[in-house]
């Protein structure tokens, strides 16, 4: 299992229980800062099966389809090249593998005074793609979506509830498998 952007760690470690001591996790973040954390967590909780890599999720340092599942809570909508994104993610998923993301996604396109905001950006909003264009760049990479549902989830500041509100700024979890 690849965990996209574990820095953070609860979902690495989360994944390393559903896989238990004969499986492997994998983690990456580009930060050396949230790796470190990472590992120290690992080592305090005895997550022998945990295994930590630099590197960006446009460009994964994982051998190709030599993984079951990839994960990523929140960390795709980052990235300014989705479709490097899902095509890395296909890329190291073996035949039947599955990718299940929780993700920031828009009803519609956002405008670029949204796009070009660095606390839009902060909110997780900036970076957001439209619902229909990130299931079609899925798509474009080989993984067939199966699933998407809507996350029970309500942004904080004015700014972000103005933007859900008008642009139809949600949280969704998507299911997709390789073909």
């Amino acid at each position: 299992m690849v965990d996209l952007g574990s820095g953070s760690g609860l979902d690495l470690f989360f994944a390393a229980n559903q896989v238990g001591s004969t499986g492997r996790v994998i983690g990456v973040d580009f930060t050396v800062e949230q790796l470190d954390k990472a590992r120290q967590l690992a080592t305090d909780g005895a997550y022998d099966q945990v295994e930590l890599r630099e590197g960006r999720i446009e460009d994964l340092p994982v051998d190709d389809a030599s993984s079951d599942c990839v994960i990523s809570n929140g960390v795709v909508n980052l990235s300014p090249e989705k479709d490097r994104v899902f095509a890395e993610a296909a890329r190291v998923l073996r035949p039947g593998g599955r990718l299940a993301i929780a993700d920031i996604v828009t009803e519609q396109q956002l405008k670029e005074a949204i796009t070009c905001d660095a606390n839009l950006w902060a909110a997780c909003i900036g970076g957001a793609a439209q619902e229909d264009a990130y299931r079609a760049a899925l798509e474009g990479a080989g993984l067939q979506v199966t699933e998407v549902v809507a996350n029970p989830y309500r942004f904080i500041s004015d700014q972000a509830l103005g933007a859900s509100e008008k642009y139809g700024v949600k949280s969704a979890s998507i299911l997709a498998v390789k073909e």
